[in-house]
C-alpha cells in the first residue's frame, strides 16, 4: 500500500512536467535469481504492474517494452553461465509475466556470472536503433563482480546508447563484494544503489483502499467484454484471467495495478490475435475470416450480424469501463497524502520507486516527491 500512494502521486505529478520527448522506451531487468536474493524474484513480479502502470502515464505516451535477463539459478545450465533469458523486449506484458510465474525458488547455482549476464543483456537484447528512444538496464544483485569485463560493458553500453542502474542485493555484509560492484559504478560513471531486502516485496495496508471494491468490480465487467477466437483464442484469455488470479494472489492492490495497465492506451488494442473487441477497436473484424467452431458456445449459433452487434456492445462496455477506473483511480489520489506523510521515509526506500525514481532522472523529468 504504501507504494501504492507514492506512485499515485507521482503519477500525477508526472502529466504536468518538462520531459524529454521519447517515442519508445526500452527497459530490461538483469536480475540474480540466486539463494542470496531470496524475495527477489517474487518482487519483480508483484512490482511489474506497478512499473508498468507508472509508465503509462506520461504524455505524450511512448511505446514501452520491458525485457528481462535473470543469472544464479542452476536450472538455467551451467553450458550457459547459469544465464537465461527470460523475456527479450517487448510490449507484451502478459507473455513475461507468465514466465516470471513459471519460475520457480529451486536450486541455486554454485558459481554466479552476473557481469556476462550483464553484457548479454546488452548483445542480445533487440534494442531499439532509434535515436528518440529511452533505453536502460536495472542490473540487480550481489556477488563478487569480475573487472575484466567492464571494460567491455561500458563500451557495449555507450556504442547502444544504454543507461545502466547498479542495484546491489545488500543480504549479508560483504565489503569486497561491495567494491567490486562499486567498481562497475566508477567505470560507467554511476553511483551505486542499494536494495534493502526488507524493502522489496509490496507494503499492504490492514485496510483496503477507497476505491478497491470497485476497481474488483469493474475488474471482472471489464474481463467479461473479451471474446477469444481462433485456435488458440480460449487457451489465450485463460493466460490472461491465470494471471489475474496470481495478481490478487499478491495483493488487492496489485491486482488494482494491473486492472490499470489493462485499461491503459498502452494495452488497448494489444490482444488482436485472439480477441475479437480488441480486433474491432483496431478496425480489423473481417467475419468471413471469423471460424465459429472456436468461438465459446453462446457465439457459435449466431448469426454475423449478430456477433457484430454484440462486438460492438462489449466495446462501447470496454471504453466505458476504462473511464471509470480511471476516473476513480485519479479520485483515490486526493486521499493519499495523509498516509504518505506518516510512512514517507519507508516509502522511498522502496524497489518500485527506486526503478521510477531513476527513470525519472533518466529522462530529465522533475516532479519532486510530496513533502
Amino acid at each position: 500500500m504504501k507504494r501504492l500512494i507514492l506512485l499515485i502521486l507521482l503519477c500525477c505529478s508526472l502529466l504536468e512536467t518538462k520531459a524529454t520527448v521519447y517515442e519508445k522506451a526500452d527497459i530490461a531487468i538483469c536480475a540474480d535469481l540466486s539463494y542470496s536474493t531470496k524475495g527477489l524474484l517474487d518482487a519483480l513480479r508483484q512490482n511489474m504492474w506497478y512499473l508498468m502502470h507508472y509508465l503509462t502515464v506520461y504524455s505524450p505516451q511512448p511505446n514501452v517494452r520491458i525485457g528481462m535477463m535473470c543469472y544464479g539459478k542452476i536450472g538455467f545450465g551451467r553450458e550457459n553461465n547459469y544465464i537465461r533469458l527470460v523475456s527479450d523486449l517487448s510490449n507484451r506484458m502478459n507473455a513475461m509475466q507468465q514466465e516470471m510465474y513459471a519460475m520457480v525458488n529451486g536450486e541455486p547455482a554454485l558459481e554466479s556470472f552476473p557481469e556476462i549476464a550483464l553484457l548479454r543483456s546488452i548483445d542480445e537484447l533487440s534494442w531499439s536503433k532509434e535515436s528518440n528512444s529511452y533505453k536502460t538496464i536495472f542490473f540487480m544483485g550481489n556477488g563478487k563482480l569480475h573487472s575484466k569485463h567492464f571494460k567491455d560493458i561500458v563500451k557495449a553500453a555507450k556504442k547502444k546508447g544504454i543507461i545502466i542502474h547498479v542495484m546491489y542485493y545488500q543480504a549479508y555484509s560483504n565489503q569486497e563484494e561491495i567494491n567490486s560492484w562499486m567498481g562497475l559504478c566508477k567505470e560507467l560513471g554511476v553511483e551505486l544503489q542499494y536494495i534493502n531486502p526488507s524493502l522489496v516485496l509490496p507494503l499492504e495496508r490492514e485496510i483496503k483502499s477507497s476505491n478497491t471494491d470497485i476497481s474488483m468490480e469493474a475488474n471482472e465487467k471489464y474481463n467479461n467484454t473479451f471474446i477469444p477466437y481462433g485456435e488458440h483464442g480460449q487457451r489465450e484469455l485463460n493466460k490472461f484471467l491465470e494471471l489475474d488470479a496470481y495478481a490478487k494472489q499478491t495483493g488487492m492492490h496489485c491486482q488494482e495495478f494491473r486492472l490499470l495497465y489493462k485499461v491503459s492506451n498502452n494495452y488497448l488494442g494489444a490482444n488482436t490475435s485472439w480477441d475479437l473487441v480488441d480486433l474491432s477497436i483496431s478496425g480489423q473484424v473481417d467475419t468471413n475470416k471469423i471460424d465459429k467452431k472456436y468461438l465459446p458456445e453462446i457465439y457459435r449459433s449466431m448469426s454475423y450480424k449478430d456477433l457484430l452487434s454484440v462486438i460492438e456492445r462489449k466495446k462501447e462496455e470496454r471504453m466505458y469501463l476504462r473511464e471509470i477506473v480511471n476516473i476513480t483511480s485519479r479520485r483515490n489520489v486526493l486521499l493519499t497524502h495523509d498516509y504518505y506523510q506518516e510512512y514517507k521515509a519507508v516509502i522511498r526506500k522502496s524497489l518500485s520507486i527506486m526503478l521510477m525514481q531513476n527513470i525519472n532522472q533518466d529522462i530529465d523529468n522533475v516532479h519532486l516527491i510530496m513533502e
